[in-house]
């Protein structure tokens, strides 16, 4: 991993961070080195015990004898017995402080998580409806949930690189002090091993963690579209190719995850047939060098102990670095999609008692020219206007204009001749009952479906069924705890455009909105829910868009839309 890289890549990780998840991290930080004091601990007291063990003439001098005298010991077998029972102590403590720091530190990443999802989702709620309509819903629901959970991972790989280093680097201090000459032999040889392999492996896993991430993003577009045309799907009949390019991409995200993993363990195989092999050397080299095998024991004891505790650490340090690489991609989009451009809007009130008024308002798209141009209009409340025009003259984009969705470029909207802002726009909102061309109903029941998310009064529930006219079909099934299947696929077309007046009229809204709400259905179903509407709407300012003349005959006016200008 290249140095700008990493310097790029801590940057985006620490920017993602909330101050509390930083401050947990500092600690959690504090406590591996604290671990890593005592793993150090740990290794450094065998050797002297080992010594004491064998040779209890050491408690005559030195160290030894003054810790026997200051704990007034009469015998050196008792001292030996306690130093042997307070480093089993001593291992039983670092099991607890183990098992600890684990557990606080595989909860991090969790709650990490928990935290990008929630705040990713967040700043795509409030993103501009003109850049999430050039997003792919897919591609979004798997950021916010495999990519923040990826992430979370990376965060927990970070945390234990640091436990696996500051213990490598502790026990490796120890061992410079115990030998350094046998220490730097040893060091020479790992590090050529150490330096090959995390050349070779982290660049792959790069490679393969964008491969991954990529594919699996490229599935889910796939189930969304899918479910989303089942039955144009169904009746194209072409489910081999969609399996095909299906099958495709998770075999390519599989493997990628496969070979990653392959990679992951490969240094622990390598490093451990290489570490028995030194510890062998090392052996050989002291027995060469030292005639009394006694006085070798202490000091095999220990490099034999200090070898066990290091490899591992070594290979989970590499196992560690491969995944931060393979992580990088997921890192990078999610801090994208989390820096993105946002709309900051506030809910201060304002007053809706007189009029609407467009004034000299224009927009365009980023992928497109101009679409409305210098659009000045004003509609009374209480008034019932009609919008048409052919299809993509603009309609349902002054319409977005109108209920405050879209920003215009240059322009300005009031209501009783008070600006609407980002500070008041959704107070506006709040006001606006809204009947898309196509309802999209979930999987639930019906009152789920219609307060879509608001509080539930039954009541209010009944009362708006009743308007849209569908309280007697749904009387003989559950009421309003009748499921309505995902999509509606359990209701017909004329019944989900009821669910959709219900659920607009809910808040008893002062503007309904109908964009193009009744195209898709027959002219007979059309005009008995063109009726429903006209009779729900009294006493309500009505906006209109719509393509034939019948749907809009009984409005006061009519407005066209043609080049991006309003012909009366």
């Amino acid at each position: 991993m290249k140095l700008d890289a990493l310097k790029k890549n801590i940057a985006r990780l620490y920017r993602l961070l909330s101050p509390k998840h930083k401050l947990y991290l500092c600690l959690l930080i504090i406590l591996t080195i604290g671990f890593s004091l005592i793993e150090m601990a740990g290794i450094s007291a065998i050797m002297p015990f080992i010594s004491l063990a064998s040779n209890p003439a050491l408690l005559d001098a030195g160290w030894y004898k003054k810790a026997f005298d200051l704990l007034n010991f009469t015998e050196p077998k008792s001292f030996i017995f306690a130093f042997g029972a307070g480093i089993v102590v001593f291992y039983f403590f670092r099991a607890f402080y183990s098992i600890g720091l684990t557990w606080l530190i595989n909860r991090y990443p969790r709650a990490l998580h928990v935290h990008l999802s929630g705040t990713l989702f967040k700043t795509i709620l409030a993103m501009p409806y003109r850049l999430y309509a050039e997003k792919n819903s897919a591609d979004l629901i798997q950021i916010i949930g495999g990519a923040t959970n990826t992430l979370g991972t990376l965060v927990l790989n970070v945390l234990q690189l640091c436990v696996e280093l500051f213990t490598v680097a502790l026990v490796y201090t120890l061992m410079l002090v115990i030998n350094w000459q046998i220490t730097i032999v040893l060091t020479g040889i790992l590090l050529v091993i150490v330096l090959g392999i995390t050349h070779i492996l982290l660049e792959k896993n790069k490679s393969l963690g964008k491969k991954q991430t990529d594919a699996t993003i490229g599935a889910s577009r796939i189930l969304r579209e899918v479910f989303g045309n089942f039955k144009f799907v169904r009746l194209r009949g072409n489910e081999e190719t969609i399996l095909r390019d299906y099958g495709a991409l998770i075999t390519r995200a599989g493997r990628a995850e496969a070979v990653s993993n392959t990679l992951g363990l490969m240094p622990k195989s390598i490093l451990e047939s290489i570490g028995f092999s030194l510890l062998v050397g090392a052996v050989m080299f002291i027995l060469w060098f030292y005639d009394d095998a006694s006085r070798i024991i202490p000091l095999i004891s220990m490099y034999a102990l200090a070898l066990y505790r290091i490899l591992p650490a070594v290979h989970r340090l590499l196992q560690n670095l491969n995944n931060i690489a393979y992580s990088q991609y997921a890192l990078k989009i999610v801090d994208g999609a989390m820096h993105q451009s946002i709309e900051h809007e506030g809910n201060a009130p304002i007053a809706f008692e007189k009029s609407i008024r467009l004034e000299q308002i224009s927009f365009s798209y980023a992928t497109g020219g101009v679409i409305l141009k210098n659009i000045s209009l004003e509609i009374a409340r209480g008034e019932r206007v009609a919008v048409t025009g052919e299809s993509g003259s603009g309609k349902s984009t002054l319409i977005d204009l109108i209920i405050g969705i879209h920003k215009p470029d240059s322009g300005f909207l009031y209501l009783d001749g008070a600006q609407v802002t980002p500070e008041n726009v959704r107070s506006w909102r709040g006001k606006i009952g809204y009947i898309p061309q196509s309802i999209y109903l979930f999987d639930g029941t019906v009152a789920e479906n219609v307060t879509f998310g608001s509080q539930h009064d039954e009541a209010r529930l009944r009362t708006v069924l009743e308007m849209a006219n569908i309280w007697e079909f749904l009387a003989d099934k559950d009421g309003i705890h009748t499921r309505v299947g995902e999509e509606g696929i359990q209701l017909s077309g004329g019944q989900q455009q009821r669910i959709g007046i219900a659920r607009a009229l809910y808040h008893d809204p002062d503007v309904l909105v109908l964009d193009e709400a009744t195209s898709a259905l027959d002219t007979e179903t059309e005009a008995k829910i063109m009726d429903e509407i006209y009779s729900v709407s009294k006493n309500k300012t009505l906006i209109v868009i719509a393509h034939r003349l019948s749907t809009v005959e009984r409005c006061d006016r009519r407005i066209r839309i043609e080049n991006g200008g309003i012909v009366l």
